[in-house]
């Protein structure tokens, strides 16, 4: 069972306590899993996303392939005029497949690159 969205408590499968400690998934290669505690991700098979491509041109969505609503955006760098724009954009993926550029800033010349961490 692959998940498109932050893993809850109804989503898990195996439970060692009831609805305290579960297993959200199959297991099986290519598909997510997630240990949850009290209805929280405290482990993922799903890898970090660390990509590089240009932003937008003011506040807006910028693909991020791979994004899941609920990751983290650790950071985001500006790499062809070195400096960390991660306030420019959302803290919290809030779109699948997208990252929100929250400021009016021109980035569209910019190649960045985002670093997000899975929560699910």
């Amino acid at each position: 069972m692959a998940l498109s969205r932050a893993a809850k408590a109804d989503d898990v499968l195996v439970s060692i306590h009831p609805r305290r400690l579960g297993i959200v998934g199959d297991g099986l290669p290519g598909s997510t899993s997630a240990l949850l505690l009290d209805g929280k991700v405290i482990g993922t098979s799903r890898n970090p996303i660390k990509v590089c491509q240009v932003a937008s041109n003011g506040a807006g969505a910028v693909t991020l392939a791979g994004a899941v609503v609920g990751d983290v955006v650790e950071s985001v760098v500006n790499l062809t005029t070195p400096g960390d724009v991660t306030s420019s954009f959302e803290s919290v993926i809030s779109v699948a497949g997208q990252i929100q550029q929250t400021a009016a800033t021109n980035l569209s010349a910019a190649q960045c690159l985002f670093q997000v961490s899975p929560r699910s």
